[in-house]
């Protein structure tokens, strides 16, 4: 279960990224429900058509896409900002958890801690995710620029994925599985995880030519 070193490794990444972490809320406010222009429908439907989990990227991103404005960076920063939102509540649902224990005894118990532990530690790179995407959007002017934003965002998002993953494995792997509580873990993990999935596949998608910085546009 030890995932320690290699949370360890990307706090030593994150502190030496030249990206500003932002101070503000992963999400905007929803917008009101209405009805989106066939435009921004149809490029939304381009861009989550290739990821996994596409009719729920489809849905999940749908109130925002008058927003977009033709910019799969917009889309990435939006579904990250979403999915930075569904890891935080799945902390504090662990931590009720936690805090409640399993009833299953003290084995089922460090499971369940560990699950939080592992999912917590993630979020601590939540900012220096949407700064980097922010970065995306505002424009990069190089290809190298461009690689190295995409691979600190998905190297978050993917520890924060790869820890839900993780405590599905252990659950799964502990003779208390049965445990009701640890069941709703599961059940909540596996919930979670595809909001960071499709993220990842977004990241993947932005290509240098839609992210180049023009001055003469800003």
């Amino acid at each position: 279960m030890a995932t320690s070193s290699f949370f360890q490794l990307l706090l030593v990444l994150a502190t030496c990224s030249a990206a500003v972490a932002t101070n503000e809320s992963p999400m905007p406010p929803k917008p009101a429900p209405g009805p989106s222009s066939s435009a921004a429908t149809s490029f939304l439907h381009a861009c989550c058509a290739p990821v996994r989990h596409a009719d729920a990227c489809y849905n999940l991103l749908l109130p925002y896409a008058d927003s977009f404005h033709g910019s799969l960076a917009r889309v990435t920063r939006t579904s990250a900002g979403l999915a930075i939102t569904r890891q935080h509540g799945l902390t504090e649902d662990l931590a009720r958890l936690k805090q409640h224990g399993t009833g299953a005894g003290r084995m089922a118990d460090m499971v369940l801690a560990d699950c939080f532990n592992t999912v917590a530690t993630a979020e601590v790179f939540a900012n220096e995710t949407l700064g980097q995407l922010d970065d995306l959007v505002a424009g990069v002017k190089s290809k190298k620029d461009l690689e190295t934003e995409k691979f600190f965002a998905q190297v978050w998002i993917g520890s924060a994925a790869s820890s839900m993953s993780d405590c599905m494995d252990w659950v799964h792997d502990d003779p208390a599985m049965s445990s009701p509580v640890l069941k709703e873990v599961t059940t909540l993990c596996a919930s979670a995880k595809p909001y960071m999935d499709i993220a990842l596949d977004l990241i993947d998608a932005i290509k240098f030519e839609s992210v180049i910085y023009d001055r003469h546009n800003k």
